[in-house]
C-alpha cells in the first residue's frame, strides 16, 4: 500500500508540475511585487488547509510580510491574499476572494478544481488547481488517502522558490 500511495503522490506532483507552472509562475510574480513593494501577504487556510497558513506564518521558510487574513482586514490594491481550500467551490473562501477582489487586492488559490465553473477556479486572480479530486487508494470497500493538504503544500512550495528566485534578482 505505501508504494501505491507513493506513486498516486509522486502522480499529483507531477501533474501540478506540468500543468500548474504558468499559474505558480504568475502566484510568485505578483507575492514578489507585494514583497518588494508596499503591499503584505496574507493567507488563509479552510479545515486541513490551515496547514498551508501555519507553514506560511509559523514555518521555517516563510514569505516576507506574510500574515493570516482575519475578518475585518483592510487590503489594499498592493497586498495579496492566499486561500487555501480543499476544493474551489469553497463558500467562505469564495466570500473572502470576492471582499479582497472588491478592495483592490489580487488574489491567490490553492485549492482542487471539480469543474471550471468552481469560483476559486474561475475567479481567482491566479488559480492554483492542487489535483485532489478524489481519495487516492483503494482499501476494502472504499477509498482512502486524500491528501490535499500534501498537494497544496508542494504548490506552495513551488510558488515559495519560484519568488525566491524572483527576488534574488532584485539584490
Amino acid at each position: 500500500m505505501m508504494k501505491m500511495l507513493t506513486t498516486q503522490l509522486t502522480g499529483k506532483f507531477q501533474q501540478i508540475e506540468e500543468k500548474e507552472t504558468l499559474a505558480i509562475e504568475e502566484a510568485a510574480r505578483a507575492l514578489a511585487q507585494a514583497i518588494v513593494g508596499d503591499g503584505n501577504i496574507f493567507v488563509r487556510g479552510f479545515e486541513e488547509m490551515q496547514a498551508i497558513e501555519a507553514e506560511m506564518v509559523e514555518g521555517k521558510e516563510t514569505l516576507p510580510k506574510c500574515q493570516r487574513y482575519q475578518s475585518g482586514t483592510e487590503l489594499t490594491s498592493i497586498d495579496r491574499v492566499i486561500l487555501a481550500a480543499r476544493f474551489a467551490d469553497h463558500e467562505e473562501a469564495t466570500a473572502i476572494m470576492q471582499k479582497a477582489q472588491a478592495q483592490g487586492s489580487q488574489v491567490i488559490s490553492l485549492s482542487s478544481v471539480k469543474t471550471n465553473e468552481d469560483p476559486l477556479y474561475k475567479q481567482a486572480d491566479f488559480p492554483v488547481d492542487t489535483k485532489v479530486t478524489d481519495s487516492l487508494l483503494p482499501f476494502d470497500m472504499e477509498r482512502i488517502c486524500f491528501p490535499s493538504a500534501m498537494t497544496a503544500l508542494y504548490s506552495y512550495y513551488a510558488i515559495y522558490i519560484t519568488v525566491k528566485e524572483i527576488l534574488s534578482e532584485y539584490e
